[in-house]
């Protein structure tokens, strides 16, 4: 930017000696123009006051050559403003309003409309005055950012403390909620995605819950996005879960609809069991209750993989072919239901073949699939198999060496 003429930096001087009385018509003025400026809980007189003077004599100051040119209180007033809650285009107006006041002074203090000097300090002004107001309206910017972040972080840890054990201050439960903008009756569930948050969940995903009648937040932990759910009835949780199946590739689990926010804790841990009692790798939502007997292993996983290396032991023993075909006729034999022609057609075998494998496991395992008790251990078995893996359990066969899943 140009340097005042010596001719010119006189007449832009003479304001200094009244920036005071120029500051309180400014403030009025802006008051008067804008109401952001005068709702009360926004901005106050004092720092109105303030931020005006810093900016009036500055800007005079480089009108009149006086110094290096400082734009830290256009900085500060854009930060200020931001912080505030002042729309940028209530800021940007008040540089307007300051650069006319100027103007009008300096017509005061000239010879008159004819005075070239005001022709350079016209052009020198209003370049002064989008200086400031593009250093201020950066400095806004850049607060709105940081103030954005430091919401989303309150908010993360709001949502966090949601999901905590609350038991000794059942209060705290509802105060977040409050915090959140939650209500505090209706329908609840959490949800529980079984993987690795390395993103943050599709904005869609939240949108479409919303959408369903479901408000939702969510959290994401280690190993699981935890979400609470709340709609106005229990089909709205219905609503959500099929929402949640339609957007997310993973392992769903959700809880019992609970319909008061102090069961939030237990229900996390049903959510979670739920989650992982369906075979991994296969997206599903289930819900708490579905699958009792998959919930039961999940909740005591050394105690199921001990009763697999007791019941299943032998035949998982046996060489890698034999042992899968075994393996795989079992679980076809409970899933179509005990039906010998079923289980045939599903694997692509005859009858006999899985006859003979079935009285080829009675054999090894001492359980035939016909008793209802030896079915069920055979069926537990199974399931821990499936669902917790094999592992190093009594050192009966290396860990990874079956994969069902």
């Amino acid at each position: 930017m140009s340097t005042p003429a010596p001719a010119v930096a006189p007449l832009a001087a003479a304001l200094a000696d009244s920036v005071e009385a120029m500051t309180d018509v400014l403030v009025d003025r802006i008051a008067a123009a804008d109401i952001s400026y005068s709702e009360p809980g926004l901005l106050t007189h004092d720092q109105l006051h303030r931020t005006c003077l810093e900016n009036l004599t500055t800007v005079i100051g480089a009108l009149a050559g006086a110094g290096p040119l400082r734009l830290q209180p256009a900085r500060d007033a854009g930060r200020l403003k931001a912080e505030q809650g002042i729309p940028v285009a209530s800021l940007l107006h008040a540089y307007r309003l300051g650069g006319r006041l100027i103007w009008e002074e300096l017509t005061k203090w000239s010879a008159g409309p004819g005075d070239a000097r005001l022709h350079d300090l016209a052009t020198r002004l209003w370049e002064l005055v989008d200086l400031y107001s593009d250093a201020a309206v950066e400095a806004y910017r850049e607060t709105e950012i940081l103030l954005a972040h430091s919401d989303a972080q309150v908010q993360s840890r709001l949502v966090r403390t949601l999901f905590d054990d609350h038991s000794g201050n059942p209060a705290r439960v509802l105060e977040v909620l409050r915090t959140l903008g939650f209500p505090e009756r209706g329908a609840f569930a959490v949800a529980a995605i079984d993987t690795e948050p390395t993103a943050p969940l599709p904005a869609k995903l939240i949108a479409a819950l919303r959408d369903a009648g479901v408000r939702s937040v969510w959290d994401a932990q280690i190993d699981a996005y935890l979400g609470l759910l709340s709609a106005a009835s229990e089909a709205g949780i219905e609503r959500a879960a099929a929402t949640l199946s339609t957007f997310v590739g993973d392992r769903i689990g959700l809880s019992a609809v609970v319909t008061t926010p102090l069961s939030i804790t237990a229900a996390v841990t049903e959510a979670r069991l739920a989650s992982r009692s369906v075979r991994p790798g296969s997206p599903a939502v289930v819900r708490f209750g579905d699958e009792p007997a998959a919930h039961l292993l999940i909740a005591v996983p050394e105690a199921g993989r001990r009763a697999a290396a007791q019941i299943l032991g032998p035949v998982l023993d046996l060489p890698a072919g034999e042992r899968d075909d075994l393996i795989e006729v079992l679980e076809a034999w409970f899933r179509c239901g005990g039906s010998a022609a079923a289980v045939a057609e599903t694997i692509h075998c005859h009858r006999n073949t899985v006859r003979y494998r079935l009285r080829k496991i009675r054999d090894l395992t001492g359980r035939d699939t016909t008793d209802p008790r030896q079915s069920a251990e055979l069926f537990l078995a199974l399931e821990a198999l499936t669902l917790l893996g094999p592992g190093e359990v009594g050192g009966r066969w290396p860990a990874g060496r079956v994969e069902l899943v």
